[in-house]
């Protein structure tokens, strides 16, 4: 049994994730100065698919880089271990998992979501009845992956 507090504990969610531009800058200085990518703390920008960048001070983090590659696509892949996300509609989650889902209609990043139409197989854009936040939406599936 391990004894009270000491680190880490619990399951996280991890997700492979891209910097803004602006990070990415940041990120070539930090490993230029030899400084620590790992352990930053990052936001979701929800402007691209998987997309992160530093917080400002005083913002509630998202999460935590863990790992930092270099990528000839992005400039960077960073693995990030998720603890907090913000919905389209203000609401605060703690995510579990990510789920790729059917989409019809209008979705957008961040967008909660509900059941679309009467077969039970689609998702939409679910205003204030939603749940969850779209972090990638893939047009050519028809896809959208939601955080839960």
């Amino acid at each position: 049994m391990r004894g009270i507090g000491g680190g880490d504990t619990g399951n996280f969610l991890e997700l492979s994730c891209v910097p803004d531009s602006t990070f990415k800058d940041e990120i070539t200085t930090l490993m230029a100065n030899n400084e620590n990518v790992e352990g930053r703390l990052v936001k979701l920008t929800w402007v691209n698919n998987y997309e992160v960048t530093s917080p400002a001070s005083g913002d509630v983090a998202d999460g935590e880089i863990i790992t930092c590659e270099k990528d000839n696509e992005f400039g960077y892949l960073l693995g990030v271990r998720m603890f907090h996300y913000t919905d389209d509609v203000g609401g605060h989650h703690t995510p579990v998992l990510v789920k790729s889902l059917k989409y019809s209609g209008l979705v957008g990043l961040k967008d909660a979501v509900a059941i679309a139409g009467d077969d039970y197989t689609y998702m939409a854009d679910g205003g204030t009845g939603g749940w969850g936040a779209v972090v990638a939406k893939h047009q050519d599936t028809q896809t959208v992956d939601v955080l839960f």
